[in-house]
C-alpha cells in the first residue's frame, strides 16, 4: 500500500464514521468507539495493503460483531454451498487459486500465492481480479451479498 499521511487520515475518518454508525445502529454505547475504531481501521489498512476492494459499512459491522461475541468467531465458517455456487462461475485456474486461498488458516499475500503456484505476482493479481469480477457478475446478486 502506497500512501501518505493524508491518505491515512482520510481512512481514519472513514473508519471512525463506520464505527460510530454501526454502534448507533446497534444501540451500543458510544464509549466503545475507540475500541472498535482500532478494529475497523486495522481491517481497512490490511485489506488495502492486500489489494482487496473495500465494500462498505457492512465490513465494519462484521468486524465489530466478531469482536463482541467470541463464539461467533468459531461458528462463522463460510457456507460451503454458497462458496461452491460462487466458485462455479470461475475458470479452473481461478477456482484452484481461490480454493487454496480459502483453505489457508491466515490471510496470504500475493507474494505467498505466487510462490506457491510458481507464477508472477502480476499473474496472481490478474487471476484474482478476474475471479472477483466473475463472482460479482455471476447469476443474481444474492451470491455477492452472501459472501
Amino acid at each position: 500500500m502506497s500512501c501518505d499521511s493524508s491518505d491515512l487520515a482520510g481512512e481514519a475518518n472513514l473508519a471512525v464514521y463506520q464505527a460510530i454508525s454501526v454502534l448507533i445502529d446497534q444501540n451500543k454505547d458510544l464509549s466503545l468507539t475507540s475500541k472498535y475504531f482500532r478494529i475497523v481501521f486495522r481491517t481497512r489498512c490490511i485489506q488495502m495493503a492486500a489489494g482487496v476492494a473495500l465494500a462498505n459499512e457492512q465490513q465494519a459491522t462484521v468486524a465489530i460483531q466478531k469482536e463482541q461475541s467470541p463464539e461467533l468467531n468459531e461458528s462463522s465458517e463460510l457456507d460451503d454451498a454458497v462458496i461452491v455456487e460462487a466458485l462455479s462461475a470461475l475458470t479452473d485456474r481461478q477456482r484452484l487459486v481461490s480454493l487454496w486461498i480459502l483453505s489457508q488458516p491466515k490471510p496470504v499475500s500475493f507474494y505467498t500465492i505466487a510462490n506457491h503456484f510458481g507464477i508472477h505476482i502480476q499473474s496472481v493479481r490478474r487471476i484474482l481480479s478476474n475471479a472477483i469480477r466473475r463472482i460479482e457478475g455471476y447469476g443474481n446478486q444474492r451470491i455477492c451479498e452472501d459472501l
